[in-house]
């Protein structure tokens, strides 16, 4: 039986920013630029604004050993990819505002093999996109397009290949530079994926349905909580505690899910 529990609450915490676990802790980026270090129990303390330090929203986040990688847009359009150390320190890894464009953003990050994967919009509107990858001296290359899958968000490491939550409804993988449909959420529906981890060996992802859902092997999809139904509103941020899931939802919710 799933269980759901609330670990804080009242953030504010759009759709589209992820979460991530670090030393125990539930780092939440929020809409207001700051980045939140909330341990299990609740208690709440501020890491850094990156609104305030002029880089912009965080929506990305990825722990590296003792630091954050974090994804921010800012307004110019200003667009970086950062680390943040413990004590708040920021260093830009590199600067994405040439390659997201003016109507672009940078999404997701994960850390793969000591560098850093991003799910970049290069135009929001027409849903153009691409996977990158940055090396830890900023240098970025093109991993594969994803405009056929419309905008990126969330992703995650699945064995040797990586799985993109998509706006136009799909879990997609890619492999060796090419991209293919794991599942239609959209489709058969669930929903909207906007972040995605690895559960209990499955993947699982939040939906704009309101749902939390996990995809088996053979593509199977079940829900594993209607966040929406119980009151948490619309997931955002998923990530993995332990044995547990940690869900944020735009209704402000740092949310523990367990089965």
């Amino acid at each position: 039986m799933t269980e759901v529990a609330v670990i804080a609450q009242k953030l504010n915490i759009y759709t589209l920013q992820s979460v991530a676990v670090s030393k125990g802790n539930v780092i939440v980026p929020m809409l207001d630029g700051q980045l939140l270090r909330v341990t299990p129990d609740g208690k709440q303390a501020p890491i850094v604004n990156l609104v305030q330090a002029e880089l912009g929203v965080p929506f990305g986040i990825s722990e590296q050993g003792e630091n954050l990688i974090v994804t921010v847009s800012g307004y110019l359009p200003q667009h970086y990819l950062l680390r943040v150390q413990p004590d708040g320190k920021v260093e830009t890894i590199a600067d994405l505002t040439r390659r997201s464009g003016f109507y672009g953003a940078p999404f997701g990050v994960i850390v793969e093999q000591g560098d850093y994967i991003v799910t970049l919009a290069t135009d929001v509107i027409d849903s153009a996109s691409e996977l990158i990858r940055v090396s830890p001296t900023g240098e970025i290359s093109l991993i594969a397009n994803l405009t056929l899958f419309g905008n990126p968000f969330g992703l995650v490491v699945q064995d040797q290949s990586i799985v993109v939550a998509q706006s136009y409804g799909q879990l997609v993988r890619v492999e060796k530079g090419k991209a293919s449909t794991i599942v239609d959420l959209k489709a058969q529906g669930f929903g909207i994926p906007f972040d995605v981890t690895i559960w209990r060996g499955q993947l699982t992802a939040t939906t704009n349905s309101g749902r939390v859902v996990q995809v088996d092997a053979n593509g199977k999809v079940k829900t594993i909580a209607d966040l929406a139904k119980a009151k948490y509103q619309i997931p955002s941020g998923i990530a993995t505690l332990g044995e547990d899931l940690i869900v944020t939802t735009n209704g402000g919710f740092v949310l523990r899910i367990s089965a």
